[in-house]
């Protein structure tokens, strides 16, 4: 074994030893006083599908603002328009209960040309949106308007939680959001497991999660949509934030539908440091482990780890790109651009026990030409694909007991990739 090789094994025993700690770590959970609770039906709201509840509801949500403590939303179906939620709160929607989204867009409040989210929650701790009832965007009516242009701000989404900690999200259904179900932007010490989210797969923009966080874990959660499944989406084009926006993310035991994968992107300049995928299913979704994000756009994306996974019926399973929205034709048509704060890196990424059938291309890793992706590690990934691998522009590489079998094209393409190990 050179140097180099060993040097490289080395960083990526650590890296699954990173993945192993984060696989047992505990967020801090919201503290939600409990001598407070506030009944949804105690302040007027009527569950009949037709009352419009929000001044009802939103009373509730006021006086937890006070003291803190529980609103519950108990079995019946309240239509209701935006909603603000703040700390110290626990929104508990009962078995049976259906919190529904008007979908009276004439008349629906607009702010700095969007619509108001569904239920918001900003500069807050402590906050716990749970049960074993359901959500409801109603978004057919909004899907149809976007699409035939009849309106230019942008849709609500269902749940918006922004420079928030101390967050819980637990048990409940979304369903079907005018634009994503849930949004997290910017924060930190999040759980959230055992929810489930579904829209159809020709749905427009309802991303699944959305999140930028730190100290994060997403675990036993069943999501189908009509775009990315979860997208860890960081930084913004016009400047690169301070620090690193995301790190120590575990996702794991969950299961993806249909909908875009799960992915890292395409906004990257706020950075990204260790995330741990593990024990996760994907059937039927366009991407499984996607990175995607382009010039202009880039940051520092490292210590990526996913473990124990299954694929199935996926169009392109593993696709690493510095590209977005496309690839070049080929490799050789792009030239070196000279490097600056938003040009993308990745680095120290690696795949272990990762089975994939079913698929459209076997393996794509598009680094730039002035930023290669750097040092990947593949132990025991097998992929039975129509088409072959693509590296381009990678270095210090390295497939260990790896087997990627095509049925047509080139078996495997290389441009400027420096590997290890048997393909």
């Amino acid at each position: 074994m050179t140097v180099r090789r060993f040097m490289i094994c080395l960083l990526f025993g650590v890296l699954w030893l990173y993945a192993g700690t984060a696989d047992a770590q505990h967020q801090l959970l919201p503290e939600i006083p409990q001598q407070h609770s506030y009944n949804i039906k105690d302040e007027g709201a009527i569950g009949d599908g037709k009352t419009l509840n929000t001044v009802f509801i939103q009373n509730a949500l006021d006086k937890a603002r006070t003291s803190g403590g529980i609103v519950v939303v108990p079995k019946g179906v309240f239509r209701c328009g935006p909603l603000t939620m703040y700390s110290k709160t626990n929104l508990i929607l009962e078995e049976g209960a259906v919190l529904t989204l008007t979908s009276e867009i004439e008349g629906f409040p607009v702010a700095d040309n969007r619509y108001l989210n569904f239920i918001n929650v900003n500069n807050a701790t402590d906050i716990k949106i749970s049960g074993k009832g359901t959500l409801d965007g109603q978004g057919s009516i909004w899907w149809q308007r976007f699409i035939n242009k009849e309106i230019t701000a942008r849709r609500p989404q269902m749940v918006f939680i922004s420079n928030s900690s101390k967050i819980e999200v637990e048990g409940i259904t979304f369903l079907n959001p005018p634009n994503t179900h849930l949004s997290l932007k910017n924060t930190s010490e999040v759980y959230i497991h055992g929810i489930t989210i579904s829209a159809p797969e020709k749905s427009k923009n309802t991303d699944g999660i959305n999140i930028s966080a730190r100290n994060c874990l997403i675990e036993k959660c069943n999501i189908s949509t009509g775009d990315d499944n979860i997208a860890i989406n960081f930084g913004n084009k016009q400047a690169a934030a301070d620090g690193q926006e995301c790190r120590n993310i575990v996702i794991r035991d969950c299961y993806f539908g249909h909908g875009h994968g799960l992915s890292i992107g395409s906004y990257t300049s706020g950075g990204l440091s260790n995330l741990a995928v593990s024990r996760c299913v994907f059937e039927g979704t366009t991407s499984a482990i996607r990175i995607k994000t382009a010039r202009g756009r880039g940051g520092l994306v490292e210590n990526i780890s996913y473990s124990d996974i299954s694929i199935k019926d996926v169009k392109w399973p593993i696709f690493i790109s510095e590209y977005y929205p496309k690839e070049p034709a080929a490799p050789q048509d792009d030239t070196v651009t000279q490097a600056g704060e938003r040009t993308p890196e990745y680095r120290n990424i690696s795949l272990k026990n990762i089975k994939v059938t079913g698929a459209g291309e076997a393996l794509k890793i598009w680094g730039l030409p002035e930023s290669p992706v750097k040092s990947l590690y593949f132990s025991n990934v097998t992929v039975e694909a129509i088409l072959g691998v693509q590296l381009y522009h990678v270095k210090d590489a390295v497939f260990e007991s790896c087997r990627f079998s095509s049925r047509k094209g080139e078996r495997v393409s290389t441009f400027k990739a420096d590997f290890k190990g048997s393909l």
